[in-house]
């Protein structure tokens, strides 16, 4: 191992890395930058990339070529440093800079870590679950679907309606002359749709067969090139009216969806949405489980973190929208400048990482580990309802890095099924009347606070003089390593709720390290998670070359 590492733990949620560097290690990268600068330079009876060291070291000059050494490797060093140790900062290095010769680098990295929570009690909570009843209208819903895929145009005797469709010819003008994309014969448009304009369904509103109806439409300054900003009078001929008819709920619209008959449909309906309703409540429960869980814990997030999370889920959502499309143009669509967008997402990142940090807490409270063959066995497992190839699964998880962060991805799991199978379910009813008897304790405790007098301050101490902290023989490991990116769907907002599934592209609990906490996401074996590249650190002094 190139690098050696040590960490001793600080106050204020910080550690020291102190990091060696050998000698052999230093001369590799000392002759690694004598050979850039050799393919850099140009001197005359020499090829690119052939000056010979001994020429290379006497024009730049071997203090220069080690400053340049360690400014290149000092990142290096101290990314495998982090690698090593396990720690994961959650902003910039503070780097001391001890001995550097070519005999061996020293250099010692201050960083701040997550806070590592006092947890409350997480074992045996008292948390709300409603009974799992598929509201009426949901399958009412649902029916009205399947209805719609069979549904019929008949044409219609009086005037159009929102929900009627017309046939109609269009005429569009720009600047008096017709617009060749403004014209259109027999068009089918129908009415209150968001596919159409407004201003259309406003003018057709109320028109019969035969009407013509005329109206300018301005078009907003994201459309198309050619009308941007520009106004477009339309003529509109309406040669007819229909309205849908949806078939009835019989055998024959069964058959066309697949099915024997309508009770056999109705019977799949209802079961469907039973299940997606139970699988629904249950989720909720395991939130507010979790939540009841970080409600008792106590410590701070750093700024750093939740600012860190909002550019996360910033950047993620503008991986997902379509080409072309900015997130700044995207958020001006939903009505919002980039600032608005952080401010709204602050406090679901807030509540995400203290999800994250709590079970992370948990799970090193409880000692909870994996072996290897566990993590394997849950692979061939996930493997399996994938129908994918275990062994391929494996060869590729091993390959992409991704064994220890599945390992901790269950780890976490374990945790949550933890807190999660040890409450105790309580009714709504129940739950209200829980609150509503807790609501005049509280109320009493204030006012008896409110009467005591004032604790006399008593009189200020010298501060203890600060021992230095010892090293330790192992380096202590953080509360929480940093999560990979969120997925999000093209909405900048954090999910608040649920809990990630880990391990493989079909994981069966949920979980993994986004902790209890955010939208489902493959973690482990689906898509190994690759550590974030550490940012360089700033070296406070340059080291003396020998």
């Amino acid at each position: 191992m190139p690098v050696a590492a040590e960490v001793i733990t600080l106050e204020d949620d910080q550690v020291r890395i102190d990091i060696s560097v050998p000698e052999d290690e230093v001369r590799k990268q000392f002759d690694r930058t004598v050979k850039e600068t050799s393919a850099r330079m140009r001197i005359p009876g020499f090829r690119p990339g052939k000056v010979p060291a001994g020429i290379v070291i006497q024009r730049v000059g071997r203090e220069g070529l080690f400053a340049q050494m360690i400014d290149r490797a000092l990142n290096d060093w101290y990314r495998e440093a982090l690698g090593t140790t396990g720690i994961e900062p959650i902003d910039s290095p503070e780097v001391d800079l001890g001995d550097a010769t070519e005999q061996g680098v020293a250099f010692a990295v201050t960083v701040k870590v997550p806070p590592t929570p006092v947890l409350g009690t997480y074992k045996g909570l008292e948390v709300m679950k409603e009974p799992a009843e598929t509201p009426a209208d949901a399958i009412e819903e649902e029916i009205t679907r399947v209805r719609e895929q069979g549904a019929r145009l008949e044409d219609k005797d009086g005037a159009a309606g929102i929900g009627d469709f017309v046939v109609a010819d269009i005429d569009g003008t720009l600047d008096g002359e017709d617009l060749p994309q403004a014209q259109s014969r027999d068009q089918l448009v129908e009415l209150g749709t968001n596919r159409i304009l407004p201003e259309f369904t406003e003018a057709l509103d109320g028109a019969k067969a035969g009407d013509s109806v005329s109206f300018d439409v301005t078009y907003p300054e994201d459309a198309p090139e050619e009308i941007r900003g520009k106004t477009v009078a339309y003529s509109i001929t309406v040669q007819k009216v229909q309205e849908k008819v949806l078939p009835e709920v019989d055998d024959a619209l069964a058959e066309t969806v697949g099915f024997a008959s309508a009770a056999e449909m109705l019977e799949e309906i209802e079961q469907r949405l039973a299940t997606a309703t139970e699988r629904a409540v249950e989720e909720r429960f395991r939130r507010r489980v979790i939540d009841a869980a970080v409600a008792g814990a106590d410590f701070q997030v750093p700024a750093a973190m939740i600012e860190r999370r909002v550019e996360e889920i910033l950047h993620d959502t503008s991986h997902q929208l379509p080409q072309g499309v900015t997130l700044e143009q995207y958020l001006a669509m939903q009505g919002q400048t980039l600032d608005q967008a952080r401010d709204g997402l602050r406090t679901d990142a807030e509540l995400s990482i203290r999800r994250e940090l709590v079970v992370a807490a948990v799970a090193d409270a409880e000692g909870i580990t994996l072996t290897d063959d566990e993590i394997e066995a849950r692979v061939r497992s996930d493997a399996a309802d994938a129908g994918r190839d275990p062994e391929e699964l494996l060869r590729a998880l091993r390959k992409a890095g991704g064994w220890d962060n599945l390992r901790e991805d269950l780890r976490i799991e374990r945790a949550v099924d933890l807190i999660v199978e040890s409450a105790t379910q309580i009714s709504p009813e129940e739950a209200e009347a829980r609150d509503a008897a807790s609501e005049p304790a509280a109320a009493t405790a204030e006012e008896e606070t409110a009467k005591k007098p004032a604790a006399k301050k008593p009189a200020a101490k010298p501060a203890a003089k600060k021992e230095p902290a010892a090293k330790k023989p192992a380096a202590k490991k953080p509360a929480a390593k940093k999560p990979a990116a969120t997925k999000t769907a093209a909405k900048p907002a954090a999910k608040a709720g649920g809990t990630t599934t880990s391990s493989t592209a079909a994981a069966k609990k949920p979980a993994a390290k986004k902790a209890a906490t955010s939208s489902a996401k493959g973690s482990g074996t689906a898509a190994a998670k690759k550590p974030a590249a550490a940012k360089k650190p700033a070296a406070k002094k340059k080291p003396d070359a020998e």
